[in-house]
């Protein structure tokens, strides 16, 4: 017997008897076919697999060894049809061959080559056997990749499905932590505006009310209602400026962040410093307006979070991309919520959260770097972002009421 393992492509050769075995090995070897000699344990352990087909003397077929194949074939795969070449016996049918023939039935795809036997006839059988079995595994190939396709899709709609699953969960918790946003807001200006301008107002109308009448320093209470005047204007102008500030529409990006850096710096007690490409043009509506609204998120999370005394603002344009980026020295963003931003979008706030959803519509990235040392963060714009009325109708962005309140 061979001391190799048998493989897929060579033929298992079962003759118990005399130098059989190595004379039809070495007639198939000559014809470029790999044969092996084998005992009948080894064959009924390379079936299907491990080899190509069989070539089995009639004698050999013992009734052990035949109910130890059959059942051997019976468990092979849908595509495996196991080829075997019997070499039987010359001469006429006999009671002894007719129950040889019904021995062999079990063995399935069963060839018969009667002996004394050419050795052209047994190459031809065996080359035919072996394109049938090369066959089977193309079949068999063909069903593992399909199986691991199918795998590969079903693993990609199961993680689709959960990326579809966690963003839900994302946006329907933004969408919340918005509107409870937009309602302290809401309920913040009108404190301001009942706190602020109808105390200037209702001081107006006291004023008024004493010209009317004719009491008191006619004078004074005229230059009194003039300075309560100018104040009810001047707090009308500073509310409508950091809810939308003209120079936006009306000089663009640079003139707006200018503007709002400095206030911002002056309100909060923060260094702020703004860097700007020389010579900047004006940028696409859409694009100067998600800009101008990221800086403001920005900077409301490191005057609220980032304990930082110091803040950097700059911003790059080449001819795709407008890149702001907001550096703070603070404290950092806790793993846990930059795990949830860069993972799954879930455990933000509504700014990382609103930030990387305007980038987001307009085509664009939102990266954070964070540690102990500081936090950076960089959201890029293609100026020929798509969406151009994506946030133009926002409510009032969230550096209001931070640094009204």
């Amino acid at each position: 017997m061979s001391s190799r393992t048998a493989s897929e492509t060579d033929v298992l050769i079962l003759a118990p008897f005399g130098k059989d075995s190595a004379l039809i090995e070495g007639v198939l070897s000559r014809s470029g076919v790999s044969a092996i000699a084998v005992g009948a344990d080894e064959m009924v352990a390379a079936i299907p697999e491990q080899a190509g087909a069989a070539i089995i003397a009639e004698e050999a077929l013992q009734n052990d060894i035949i109910n130890e194949l059959a059942r051997k074939l019976e468990t092979q795969p849908t595509w495996s049809d196991f080829p075997i070449i019997v070499l039987t016996g010359g001469g006429l049918s006999t009671e002894a061959t007719e129950v040889a023939v019904r021995s062999r039935a079990p063995l399935g795809n069963v060839a018969l080559l009667e002996r004394p036997l050419r050795a052209a006839t047994m190459i031809s059988a065996v080359r035919t056997a072996m394109a049938a079995r090369r066959r089977q595994y193309e079949v068999r190939d063909h069903l593992r990749e399909r199986t691991a396709a199918e795998d590969a899709l079903r693993s990609a709609r199961d993680t689709l499905e959960t990326i579809v699953e966690d963003r839900t969960v994302a946006l329907r918790r933004l969408s919340a932590q918005l509107l409870k946003v937009q309602d302290e807001e809401r309920r913040r200006i009108a404190r301001e505006l009942h706190d602020s301008l109808g105390q200037y107002l209702a001081a107006i109308k006291i004023n008024l009310g004493l010209l009317a009448f004719g009491h008191g320093d006619q004078t004074a209470n005229l230059n009194e209602v003039q300075q309560l005047l100018d104040r009810a204007i001047a707090e009308t102008r500073t509310l409508s400026h950091l809810l939308h500030p003209p120079s936006l529409d009306l000089a663009g990006f640079a003139s707006a962040a200018s503007w709002y850096v400095e206030g911002f710096a002056k309100r909060s007690g923060i260094r702020a410093s703004l860097k700007l490409p020389e010579n900047l043009t004006r940028l696409p509506v859409s694009v100067e307006t998600a800009l101008f609204r990221i800086m403001q998120e920005a900077l409301t999370n490191a005057h609220r979070h980032s304990q930082s005394q110091v803040v950097e603002i700059s911003l790059a344009v080449d001819d795709a991309l407008a890149t702001l980026t907001v550096v703070d020295f603070g404290k950092g963003i806790p793993k846990e919520v930059l795990d949830g931003l860069n993972h799954s979008g879930t455990n933000v706030g509504v700014g990382l959260a609103g930030i990387r959803e305007r980038a987001k519509e307009l085509g664009g990235t939102f990266e954070v770097e964070s540690g102990p040392t500081g936090t950076t963060l960089k959201a890029s714009v293609p100026l020929a972002a798509r969406n151009a009325n994506v946030f133009e109708a926002d409510p009032p962005s969230q550096i209001y009421s931070s640094l009204v309140s």
